[in-house]
């Protein structure tokens, strides 16, 4: 367990917990804002004086400058996925490594390798502790060499003082973030399962599916398609109607029993709404389709007087890379939705679909 804990990062779980929470737009705007500051920051000490002077000096300054809009402008544009945030933490990382390096002054130089603690603090709440403790040794590198040169040039007793208080720094805050995300884990874990889940069926409600769905966008291949299906109960008023809620709340709960059964463990599975339902999964082309023909008779063999009408459209990885993807999932679910209702005014308990990229129209 503690070396899963080590090693595992908060990314997913604690990406929910914002979402749910409905700050991530604000933690966007605050990540994205410190990518551009630091970038004028590298602007700004490579124009003023007693900055760089030598030609590989003034470029490593640029390049960092370079990193902190990159950094900035991938949070801009939406929340990122894992991957995205990965490469954001190391395209970070090398851009405060190369204006630490560069410039001339040792003892301005050591001193804002205190600025490593900001992606190291970023690392802790979203990664692994093996990250984190990666990004702490590389400041201490960085430090005790300029440490090194402001003790060979005479200031041995600063150079130690200054190289503690970076040290301390990048320990501290990354460490103390870490240690209280492990002590409320559990705490908040527990609060986003309540603020994610249908409280009748247990499945995913509308808001989670799409998080859950964004985070497929990483696991096909070439050839895998992102599937959507939409899937409304046949007949269910009427049996609301005739036999009373506790019997229609049963044959929700049977229902969203037999697609959690139908379902590959992959795929992402919601009640999005009265006796409406939502599944997305990643599959290779040619099972993308055949994955949900089963769905209906899953539905139909529960033995109560409701049937399913399912809808589904897809989309190839490959092709939508490039598009929004919160874009790509509106898309699929409206598309979805107009087959279902083909299906049902077709007399239900049959799955139709509507088509994949380009037939769908290009998406946002």
């Amino acid at each position: 367990m503690q070396r899963d804990q080590r090693h595992s990062d908060h990314y997913e779980w604690f990406s929910d917990f914002l979402q749910a929470r409905g700050v991530a737009v604000y933690v966007r705007a605050g990540v994205a804002a410190i990518g551009l500051l630091m970038a004028v920051s590298s602007v700004i000490l490579v124009l003023g004086a007693g900055g760089p002077t030598s030609q590989p000096q003034v470029a490593m300054m640029w390049v960092a400058a370079a990193g902190g809009v990159a950094s900035a402008a991938l949070w801009v544009r939406r929340w990122p996925t894992r991957g995205q945030s990965a490469a954001f933490a190391a395209v970070t990382t090398c851009s405060i490594t190369l204006a630490c390096l560069a410039y001339p002054d040792a003892l301005a130089a050591l001193l804002g390798c205190i600025t490593f603690m900001t992606i190291g603090a970023y690392l802790a709440f979203f990664h692994s502790t093996r990250s984190v403790l990666g990004v702490v040794a590389l400041a201490i590198v960085v430090a005790s060499l300029h440490a090194v040169e402001l003790a060979v040039a005479g200031r041995p007793a600063l150079a130690a003082v200054d190289l503690f208080i970076v040290v301390q720094a990048n320990l501290a805050m990354p460490l103390a973030i870490h240690s209280l995300l492990r002590a409320l884990r559990g705490d908040l874990v527990h609060a986003l399962t309540d603020a994610n889940h249908d409280p009748l069926t247990g499945l995913l409600n509308r808001r989670a599916f799409r998080t859950q769905t964004l985070g497929l966008f990483e696991r096909g291949g070439d050839g895998h398609h992102l599937v959507v299906a939409l899937i409304d109960l046949d007949k269910f008023k009427a049996l609301n109607d005739t036999h009373g809620h506790h019997v229609g709340d049963q044959a929700l709960v049977a229902v969203a029993d037999a697609l959690r059964a139908t379902a590959t463990s992959s795929a992402v599975i919601s009640r999005s709404g009265g006796e409406e339902f939502l599944i997305a999964d990643v599959a290779p082309a040619d099972e993308a389709l055949a994955r949900y023909q089963g769905l209906c008779d899953a539905v139909a063999a529960l033995h109560i007087p409701v049937t399913a009408s399912v809808g589904t459209a897809t989309a190839a990885l490959d092709v939508v890379s490039d598009h929004d993807p919160d874009g790509v999932v509106d898309h699929l679910i409206a598309a979805a939705d107009m087959a279902m209702y083909r299906a049902k005014r077709n007399g239900g308990n049959q799955c139709h679909h509507h088509g994949s990229w380009p037939t769908l129209g290009s998406p946002p």
